[in-house]
């Protein structure tokens, strides 16, 4: 991302939210795992029901565990949306000063026109249908 713009300032602090976060989840579900282990061998040396209910309970802790992946993978997916973002924005607000510069020089040279000036094509949905199109040039004769 280029430095410089409020856009980037606003996806670097998140990023750098998202790091934090994802060290802080890491840090957690490292020490579940160890005190996981820990009362696994509890369970074993106290043997019989009790050894029982604390592997099953250990189990149950274990599977809710594999959420760090999923989180970790959800982390991953929205800090590269967040990277995607600012380039896009770097490169759009790039992409707007050139235009800009574009239209002043036809503007300063007399050769604008409107088109210059438009924003694009309609959300979907907004726009005109080509029946409603032909139908108008249909009124036209």
């Amino acid at each position: 991302m280029t430095s410089g713009h409020q856009g980037d300032d606003a996806a670097g602090r998140a990023l750098s939210e998202i790091a934090a976060a994802d060290a802080e989840l890491q840090d957690a579900f490292d020490r579940v795992i160890d005190a996981t282990e820990a009362l696994i061998g509890a369970g074993e040396k106290a043997g019989g029901e009790v050894g029982e209910a604390i592997a099953e309970a250990t189990g149950s802790i274990l599977e809710a565990s594999a959420m760090r992946d999923i989180v970790g993978q959800r982390l991953t997916a929205i800090r590269e949306a967040v990277e995607q973002i600012g380039d896009e924005t770097a490169s759009g607000l790039e992409t707007k000063r050139d235009k800009s510069r574009e239209i002043e020089e036809k503007q300063g040279d007399g050769s604008a026109s409107e088109s210059g000036l438009l924003n694009g094509p309609q959300l979907p949905g907004a726009a005109k249908s080509q029946a409603e199109v032909d139908a108008l040039f249909d009124n036209l004769d």
